[in-house]
């Protein structure tokens, strides 16, 4: 008997001493979808080794499906995931078709989004960070003072000559937007979209273009290739390669903005600590470790106290550069007419047939 509760004495020293691996078995796990590449490695770092840390939750990483394979998995209640990092066209239609699951906000503590803009933190889904698309250019060609300002200049091959390179119309951050402010639409009258007026546009800039892109990494690279004087790029992207010391710049007026959501997809098998994980990443010591690695707006205003006044200064949520951006409306975008079709899959159709002519 002495040594049977010598062995439970012994094991349960073992356990107490192991910290954190004895504390993650006990406490489970989460698996937590976003998307791929180096936004997952800061991910990693930033917010799932700390919350890791911090709460003995173990993380299973996984890149983010398509809508059809979420759609699938919910409906037939197995989601592999349990928080779905997701962009903002599937964020509201997985919400319009009742596939989310109600975030429980008094299960933690509410203090942590009171910074947080309101209509970043809904019944079902926080936002992540803001990202925006801007106007960028080959320094050997033109810079901040004597280079294109606005969608209008952009547009204008006589005042800028130069080949471009834009975003595809069927891309995740279209042109559409851009198009119609480059055709003096003011921002207050965008939506609903006029697409008509948005392909006449693409096809007053189309003998400019050298490349649709198709990829986040396309127009950086025609810009710092020189195959380009003028394009589209995601901030994130552009600023890494002005870092990097490629001939690049970018300006922020009429920056497009927009944002991911987190999202518990129903029937998660690991709802409560999805719930945790959410807040973990909210707050503003998450938010700056990751911003400190990827060009990102924080939605928790107090992760700008936490960061040095010259990366604050990049990012798409600092006051000065937000005053100059245009919030994109994806909600229009995932709405349907009687016939079921949304504006996205109309764009689509719409996009496929121009690009032939």
């Amino acid at each position: 008997m002495r040594s049977k509760l010598l062995v439970s004495f012994g094991v349960a020293l073992i356990a107490l001493l192991s910290g954190s691996p004895g504390r993650a078995e006990d406490l489970g796990q989460v698996c937590v979808s976003t998307g791929g590449g180096s936004y997952a490695d800061a991910m990693r770092e930033s917010i799932y080794k700390p919350f890791e840390k911090a709460t003995g939750i173990k993380v299973i990483e996984a890149v983010e499906q398509p809508l059809a394979k979420v759609r699938a998995m919910v409906n037939s209640g197995s989601p592999e995931c349990d928080v779905y990092s997701t962009q903002p066209t599937y964020y509201f239609v997985l919400l319009k078709e009742g596939l989310l699951q109600k975030i429980d906000y008094d299960s933690i503590d509410k203090k942590t989004f009171a910074d947080f803009p309101k209509d970043k933190v809904t019944p079902y889904g926080v936002g992540t960070f803001a990202y925006v698309l801007v106007i960028a250019f080959n320094t050997k060609h033109y810079t901040r003072e004597n280079g294109p300002k606005s969608w209008a200049d952009f547009w204008d091959a006589k005042k800028f000559p130069g080949p471009r390179v834009i975003h595809a119309g069927n891309f995740v951050v279209g042109p559409l937007e851009a198009s119609l402010l480059a055709n003096g639409v003011s921002p207050d009258k965008l939506y609903p979209i006029d697409l008509k007026r948005a392909y006449d546009g693409f096809t007053r800039v189309k003998p400019d273009v050298v490349k649709w892109s198709t990829t986040g990494a396309m127009g950086p690279e025609a810009l710092i290739s020189g195959e380009a004087f003028i394009g589209t790029s995601s901030l994130g992207r552009i600023q890494q390669a002005k870092e990097q010391g490629a001939p690049v710049d970018y300006v922020w007026n009429q920056a497009l903005l927009q944002n991911d959501y987190y999202t518990i997809l129903k029937g998660a098998k690991n709802y409560k600590n999805a719930v945790k994980f959410i807040e973990f990443a909210s707050r503003p010591e998450s938010q700056a470790a990751m911003v400190k690695l990827q060009a990102l707006g924080p939605f928790n205003k107090r992760a700008f106290d936490l960061l040095p006044p010259e990366r604050a200064k990049l990012l798409p949520t600092y006051p000065e550069n937000l005053a100059h951006a245009i919030e994109l409306n994806i909600a229009w975008w995932t709405e349907t007419d009687a016939s079921g079709k949304s504006n996205l899959e109309k764009n689509s159709a719409m996009w496929n047939s121009w690009v032939l002519q």
